[in-house]
């Protein structure tokens, strides 16, 4: 028997048009404009740095939210005309589901928020705080949609494109680079130094690299994909033994050494492990490749 979820979907309609109604009871005791933009400034305090008309505030963040409800909404479509999405959509329904219902609650709410503290309807103050809780629970939120997306799509996929530990650092490199933009906005707000977290993310996603690295077998795609490593596996595997054993160590040391650097130092120290752990394989490579080829 078919089964009908269409009753999941009204609860987002619902919240979608909570703003409107709100703007609407409120309208006699708003302001012309209210903050609509946020901003972090040198000493790491929110400040507003833009501001709107109540309705149009309203009304772009409804569309907002509509970007937001058909984006995620595609994708569960898309098996009713490729049959071989049809198991994975189904797996990832529930994920998918979750991080639209948060994304449209956290864009509904904001305006709601803002009308009740211009109406002076809520006490203000606290919008820094609640951008914190806001901003942590949607990056688990998308974090745990990126480790549901490459375990589902792997698992069920019937041709493996790469091998499971090259396959296993795209997947690790994109909880990287989605993360590290929102968790160092956090991080200014909270008065910690961005300059020197990233570095400190960059060293530890390297040593995360370098223990992968480890073993992965030989593709086009993923590795230390020297001229000398491509032509001959035993330089593949050696190269990649030695060169996943230095991105380990480098990493985890450039880290502790951040941990006692400055700003500025941290910088070279990065720069160091990246120079490093680029040359030394490359250069590692070509000797173990040129001692084979004249092997008798």
């Amino acid at each position: 028997m078919k089964e009908n979820k269409w009753w999941k979907e009204v609860p987002l309609i619902v919240i979608m048009t909570c703003p409107f109604l709100v703007y609407y009871y409120l309208k006699p005791l708003l302001p012309e404009l209210v903050p609509s933009h946020y901003t972090i400034d040198g000493s790491g305090q929110w400040v507003v740095d833009g501001r709107m008309a109540p309705g149009g505030f309203v009304t772009t963040m409804f569309f907002a939210c509509l970007v937001v409800y058909l984006a995620l909404s595609f994708p569960l479509l898309a098996k009713k005309w490729q049959t071989g999405l049809r198991q994975q959509s189904v797996l990832l329904a529930p994920i998918i589901y979750s991080l639209k219902a948060g994304l449209i609650l956290l864009f509904s709410a904001i305006p709601v928020y803002e009308m009740l503290v211009a109406g002076g309807k809520l006490t203000g103050g606290s919008a820094a705080m609640w951008s914190y809780i806001g901003g942590i629970a949607l990056l688990v939120l998308l974090n745990l949609f990126i480790y549901r997306l490459y375990s589902v799509m792997y698992r069920h996929s019937e041709e493996k494109p790469l091998a499971r530990k090259s396959y296993v650092i795209i997947w690790a490199s994109t909880h990287v680079v989605v993360s590290i933009g929102p968790l160092c906005a956090l991080l200014v707000a909270g008065r910690i130094s961005a300059d020197k977290m990233i570095p400190q993310f960059i060293l530890v996603f390297l040593a995360i690299c370098g223990n992968l690295l480890y073993n992965v077998r030989p593709n086009p795609y993923l590795g230390i994909r020297t001229p000398w490593t491509l032509k001959n596996e035993t330089v593949w595997r050696k190269t990649h033994r030695m060169g996943g054993i230095m991105l380990f160590v480098f990493g985890v040391a450039g880290f502790f050494a951040t941990l006692i650097a400055n700003e500025h130092q941290s910088h070279y120290i990065l720069l160091s492990v990246l120079l490093i752990t680029a040359l030394v394989p490359t250069a590692y490579s070509y000797i173990i490749y040129r001692k084979l080829i004249h092997q008798p």
